[in-house]
């Protein structure tokens, strides 16, 4: 009950016009503050501050999540964590996440456009499968790329890859 209550009293400070978001988080042993189900409404939701990482399945399947405000806060994304949502349109990752885990976006349609941030060190498997990116750039701070990373990416016409980067797998027939 405690870790629901910091992660609520951060949600209290974010700023309109994000939609007042229910989530269930969990404190660990270290007392990291981890989101672990988002049961709100959809639409733009800012994650707060005081979350230092979204659980696997946190957001998936949500319909009507159409944004997402990640925080630096946050550091690690877990598997499927918002795959599965077919309205997501924008997603904002702060400077703190360092891994994006295997199929985080998968089948997130209408996400056309993701920054990733330079403290990205890996992409997980399957992290953006079947998403309607149209071009992606990768940070030269990923040092690991999952197979078929952006498989499936139909719309994906440009990936920018800094040349000592990994290319392994990652491109999904997209040609680097």
């Amino acid at each position: 009950m405690k870790a629901a209550i910091s992660c609520l009293i951060g949600l209290a400070l974010l700023a309109a016009p994000v939609d007042q978001a229910q989530f269930t988080c969990a404190t660990n042993t270290n007392g990291a503050i981890t989101l672990t189900n988002y049961t709100g409404p959809g639409g733009n939701v800012a994650i707060s501050n005081t979350v230092t990482d979204i659980g696997d399945y946190s957001f998936y399947h949500r319909i009507n999540l159409t944004a997402v405000t990640i925080p630096s806060s946050v550091t690690n994304i877990g598997s499927n964590a918002f795959a599965q949502c077919p309205s997501l349109t924008n997603v904002a990752i702060g400077n703190g996440v360092t891994s994006i885990a295997p199929y985080t976006f998968s089948g997130c349609r209408s996400l056309t456009s993701v920054t990733i941030p330079s403290s990205v060190t890996s992409i997980g498997r399957s992290a953006f499968d079947n998403c309607g990116l149209i071009n992606i750039t990768i940070p030269n701070s990923v040092t690991s790329i999952g197979n078929g990373a952006f498989l499936m990416c139909t719309n994906l016409t440009t990936v920018t890859i800094p040349p000592a980067s990994p290319k392994s797998g990652c491109c999904g027939g997209v040609n680097p």
